[in-house]
């Protein structure tokens, strides 16, 4: 059973192509194709046999990355529509969302000095999450009606949020330490 590297990440685990997954289809088809295409099983054939199950997996295993995480699987689907990103060059300019951000930031570097931290960053934590479901949905209606450049938007807007919930779990485990 081989693969084929040209066909979508949506196609390899059978899944529609539509930002909602249903992620235990698949969990479930990643499963069996890592059994199915893993390079141990191939160990006593050709090189190149060996060498086409590394390349399969490696595929199966970024596709799975990809349609796993929303921000990573929203691009995606973009690029299926032809819109391209320039990772070096390209930042959202909605100045209002980039002053919450800041503000956001600001907040977090207060965490310490609040009476109770942890319920301090768990407040944060909350709306950090809850705006982040937020943008998904902004994704799906701009995606969903091929406002493709707002939709681009949006996927910019999700790595902001990524990183800020990065920090967020990085400030909570200082502060777990510190106890």
């Amino acid at each position: 059973m081989s693969i084929d590297f040209k066909q979508s990440y949506f196609e390899l685990f059978g899944l529609p192509q539509q930002y909602v997954v249903d992620e235990g289809q698949l969990a479930s088809a990643f499963r069996e194709l890592q059994a199915t295409h893993h390079p141990d099983r191939f160990a006593a054939d050709s090189d190149e046999d060996r060498r086409i199950a590394q390349q399969a997996t490696s595929f199966i295993n970024t596709a799975q990355e990809t349609l796993k995480s929303p921000r990573l699987r929203a691009r995606y689907l973009l690029s299926l529509a032809a819109v391209s990103f320039d990772d070096e060059r390209d930042t959202t300019s909605d100045m209002m969302f980039l002053m919450s951000q800041m503000e956001r930031r600001e907040q977090l570097e207060q965490v310490t000095n609040a009476a109770d931290p942890f319920e301090a960053i768990d407040e944060i934590s909350r709306d950090v999450k809850k705006d982040y479901k937020d943008l998904q949905g902004a994704f799906v209606t701009s995606y969903e009606s091929d406002d493709l450049e707002e939709a681009k938007q949006v996927v910019l807007k999700l790595k902001f949020f990524e990183r800020l919930m990065g920090e967020i779990k990085q400030l909570e485990e200082k502060l777990e330490d510190d106890v």
